[in-house]
């Protein structure tokens, strides 16, 4: 820490991460944002799968140095009697343990959530289980189809973003923060399950309270492209725009600039004229580039943005400001372009890139006081 810097929110926290791919690594990732020592335990045969999805860089998949920029990576098979005794020791002196095995895994090769918090009650254990119970197996796909959220993705196929294990890892993310808010008060962990089954729940709040009616799900037709405010239009170059219009204030003003200002009470009409309002603006829109009316409507400070591809938005300028893209360090010494820190007001993305399999094995529990002994038999003398 510079002079005069204030400290990260977590700094001095020591989180234990056992979990494995994209819900583990999203809560890896703002926790390491927030200032906390992240020790990732990986299999020394496999490591984190994350590891290689491709695209590769430097021999290391681009997604697991993104999200794990800044961590240690120690290598252990949990399975064994060595292993055992290596979580137990880490558990004893960490502040937070995170894991996402298939419920029951941990009890049957010793190493219950309940025995590690009795031998160290300060501990706070997360675990990121498919389902609030049973052992049912699912992915991302599955999780968003059971809420009802993936029914109400409009448009052809499916989204190819991760929306459930996102959510699953910002929310407990959220609830760690507060379980040590909690610890400070009273010196107590204490243990969280975030169900990745239960993250899309999040968006669908409104729209199952909405359905719990028995009427017409008003969020589905305000927010589901069917009235003229509020949606996407294919400009005349073949790119999309999307207009967010919701206030009669900037509808009134939108409808004005693009030349049909007849339309200024219907934008939000979910009858038959709000259905020929929204005809009329596709058609208008249609007739030029949609670098034409981005200018048209630029003055005016109205909530209509282009439809980016990834390539375009990794370029929006926008993004640069506050340091919201930042150029990650890769192993081998290259930089990526990817999102800066999770939580930019509170947090700073480390400096350092992600770890090869197992390369603070030795010096991280060394550094945490392991008992040498422990080391050795996990590491090889």
């Amino acid at each position: 820490m510079q002079p005069g810097q204030s400290p990260l929110p977590l700094e001095g926290v020591v989180v234990v991460d056992a979990s494995r791919m994209l819900p583990g690594a999203v809560l890896a990732r703002m926790l390491l944002d927030l200032g906390a020592r992240v020790i990732k335990i990986e299999d020394p045969r496999t490591g984190d799968l994350m590891r290689y999805t491709p695209p590769t860089i430097d021999g290391i998949g681009v997604g697991f140095c993104v999200f794990f920029r800044g961590a240690e990576s120690v290598t252990c098979d949990l399975r064994s009697p060595a292993g055992g005794e290596l979580l137990r020791a880490l558990a004893g002196k960490a502040d937070v343990l995170i894991e996402s095995f298939r419920p029951g895994t941990l009890d049957r090769w010793g190493l219950g959530l309940d025995g590690l918090r009795a031998a160290n009650p300060a501990l706070i254990t997360v675990s990121l289980p498919g389902f609030a119970s049973g052992d049912a197996v699912g992915h991302d796909l599955n999780f968003t189809a059971m809420s009802g959220l993936l029914d109400r993705l409009q448009g052809p196929g499916i989204p190819a973003v991760q929306l459930a294990d996102c959510t699953a890892g910002t929310l407990a993310c959220s609830a760690i923060l507060a379980a040590l808010l909690r610890r400070h008060r009273t010196g107590e962990g204490g243990h969280i399950s975030q169900p990745l089954a239960q993250a899309p729940l999040q968006f669908m709040t409104w729209v199952w309270a909405e359905a719990a009616t028995g009427a017409e799900p008003i969020s589905q037709r305000l927010l589901g492209g069917s009235i003229a405010a509020y949606g996407t239009y294919r400009c005349g170059d073949g790119l999309d725009l999307a207009v967010g219009c919701l206030e009669p204030k900037f509808w009134i003003a939108f409808a004005a600039a693009i030349g049909l200002p007849e339309l200024a009470a219907v934008g939000l009409d979910v009858s038959e004229s709000g259905a020929e309002a929204r005809a009329k603006v596709a058609v208008r829109l249609s007739q030029e580039p949609r670098s034409h009316w981005l200018a048209l409507v630029a003055p005016l400070n109205l909530p209509v943005s282009p439809v980016h591809d990834v390539a375009a938005a990794l370029a929006e300028p926008s993004y640069g400001e506050g340091g919201l893209v930042e150029a990650t360090p890769m192993p081998g010494g290259s930089t990526l372009r990817a999102p800066g820190p999770s939580l930019p007001s509170l947090g700073k993305t480390p400096e350092r890139p992600a770890p090869r399999l197992g390369e603070h094995t030795r010096s991280a529990l060394a550094d945490l006081g392991v008992d040498p002994a422990i080391i050795d038999k996990v590491a090889g003398k």
